[in-house]
């Protein structure tokens, strides 16, 4: 989307846009600040949003279990160089998250994020963002580990890890429906992408 709503006159302007001109957008969709152009991100399927649903429920469980200190949620605001994503999912540290609550801030700090979570979109308009621009740019905001969940032919998860001391990912493991994916960051977790689906 390329023009954004000014409540204040009820005028149109046409960009750059300012994190002032994200905050006017309607609350009908989920909107992202990506170098002064504010991107509508497509309304997401059922099957997208029970995902999402699936991975949040997951890894709270497990944090709650481990007693990890982690803060998870699904849509969650991240500040990038470019402006602002909405990963899909987020896991962050508990304190900062707490500290980012008490400051009432916008969007969170990438290196205060240790996991972010994208559900891909089989040939919608956010599948290259979500396989390309936003991994580089969560790289460089020094988030430590990525995944990318991708439904079709069937359910796998691949995780890309940041190079320590660059702002790259390497992928680190793709592990499809019927395997098990075995991480230890920020959770240890055993997950079996098939599980994502169930209802």
């Amino acid at each position: 989307m390329s023009v954004a709503y000014d409540d204040r006159d009820h005028s149109y302007h046409h960009g750059p846009y300012s994190i002032t001109d994200l905050d006017r957008m309607p609350r009908d969709a989920r909107y992202e600040l990506v170098n002064g152009w504010i991107i509508m991100s497509p309304w997401p399927s059922t099957l997208h949003d029970h995902v999402v649903r699936n991975l949040r429920r997951l890894f709270e469980d497990e944090a709650a279990r481990a007693g990890a200190d982690l803060y998870v949620n699904g849509p969650v605001d991240v500040f990038t160089h470019t402006g602002i994503r909405v990963p899909d999912v987020g896991v962050i540290d508990g304190p900062a998250a707490r500290a980012a609550v008490a400051r009432n801030e916008r969007a969170y700090q990438g290196p205060d994020v240790r996991l972010v979570i994208e559900v891909i979109s089989r040939e919608s308009g956010s599948e290259r963002t979500d396989r390309y621009e936003k991994p580089s740019e969560y790289a460089a905001a020094g988030i430590p580990q990525y995944w990318a969940v991708d439904l079709e032919p069937k359910p796998n998860i691949t995780v890309w890890n940041l190079v320590p001391g660059h702002a790259v990912y390497r992928r680190s493991e793709r592990v499809f429906a019927g395997q098990l994916l075995t991480v230890t960051e920020p959770l240890k977790l055993d997950l079996d992408p098939a599980t994502l689906t169930a209802i």
